[in-house]
């Protein structure tokens, strides 16, 4: 541990590293150890090749790019290893992995997700991060570092050594060692689920950076991976893969909450929708209204439906119902009527104010949306 030395992640994190010719033996032992571990794909491809190879060309084109904006970006990578390389191992479960050499290793099982490109781009840029961030040099510390504390600590070893009886004896020994690598084993897994979501922060973040300098949209990102992980199982690597798509959406932008959906009238014949939500909006959000059937429709970005349904019921005059649908970073509030009324909307505090009123306003003026019919072929691109 004397050979190792302190450093910083990129988000100022400190770490205890391990030398590079260290680091890069330890993680591609792991690695390998990891990949012996996992379930290989059932007979050679027939049919399949042809589908097989499309993914191998999709996964070496994408992180040829990445590679590419990885070295413009990093130009320190050079000292520590020659290049990246990308490999496809033919597991049957869906998973990815990488070590310090810059081996990235993306799990066959991935192909059957059919992710899109931003979600499949950002799974490879993401085990970049890992190696860009070192990662893998902070595990390999942290490995050996316990290691050489087990064995320092179990007292076992030194009482055993000094006794002439019991070192003679096999099963003494063995209980030593057993003990030594059981204390050592969950001694540096307790230490690297304390950084683990530290580093898949980190790895997100430097994902984004390198699909933004492709010219990847972050906002596109976030949506597909929000997409892509709703349906995946509840395994180790899918449920890391559904944290890093909650952290690039926060990432992306503030996200925001419905909390509430409260219907009031006033003395003049107005109708008031008061739409609670966590945070104050910094802008009226975008609407339209149909008139048949006839309702008003408005988009909340980068918000989520906290009210727990998708449903509520109103019937308050010519006020019927509302429905609320989220759809990745956007939440759709469609205010469903008996007929059609005009409305205008203002926010006050941390709540929306949407006023439903008898007279047709004109639609230029402030507050209101224009009217279109579920014809208008713009309402289906919506």
């Amino acid at each position: 541990m004397a050979l190792g030395a302190c450093a910083s992640s990129p988000s100022g994190r400190t770490q205890l590293t391990a030398p590079a010719p260290v680091s890069s033996l330890y993680s591609e032992v792991n690695m390998e150890f990891s990949l012996a571990t996992e379930s290989n794909t059932g007979s050679p491809c027939i049919e399949e090749c042809n589908l097989d190879l499309a993914f191998e060309r999709r996964v070496l084109q994408l992180g040829s790019r990445l590679a590419h904006a990885a070295l413009e970006i990093y130009p320190e990578l050079t000292e520590r290893f020659e290049k990246f390389k990308f490999v496809i191992a033919e597991k049957a479960g869906p998973g990815s992995i990488s070590s310090a050499a810059g081996s990235v290793v993306i799990f066959r099982g991935v192909q059957k997700l059919q992710l899109s490109e931003e979600a499949l781009a950002f799974l490879i840029a993401r085990e970049m991060g890992y190696v860009i961030a070192r990662h893998h040099d902070e595990k390999a510390a942290t490995g050996i570092l316990f290691s050489v504390l087990g064995s320092v600590l179990i007292p076992g070893i030194s009482l055993l050594s000094g006794s002439a009886v019991l070192a003679q004896t096999a099963a003494a020994t063995t209980t030593s060692s057993v003990a030594t690598s059981a204390a050592s084993f969950i001694g540096s897994k307790i230490a690297m689920d304390s950084y683990k979501l530290d580093q898949l922060r980190e790895a997100d973040a430097i994902a984004l950076i390198l699909l933004g300098v492709l010219g990847w949209n972050k906002n596109d990102i976030a949506d597909a991976l929000v997409a892509n992980t709703r349906v995946m199982n509840d395994d180790s690597w899918s449920n890391d893969l559904r944290a890093s798509a909650e952290d690039v959406f926060k990432l992306v932008g503030l996200q925001n909450n419905i909390t509430a959906l409260d219907v009031s009238s006033t003395s003049n014949g107005e109708t008031v929708i008061k739409v609670g939500l966590e945070q104050p909006l910094v802008n009226l959000p975008l609407g339209f209204t149909t008139d048949a059937p006839p309702r008003i429709v408005l988009d909340f970005l980068n918000t989520s439906n906290g009210l727990g349904k998708t449903v509520q019921d109103f019937q308050e005059r010519d006020l019927n119902s509302a429905q609320i649908i989220q759809v990745a970073r956007r939440t759709r509030l469609s205010i469903n009527l008996n007929r059609m009324l005009s409305y205008n909307t203002r926010i006050e505090g941390s709540s929306l104010l949407i006023t439903l009123t008898e007279k047709i306003a004109d639609t230029t003026k402030i507050g209101d949306a224009p009217r279109i019919t579920e014809t208008d072929p713009t309402v289906r691109q919506r």
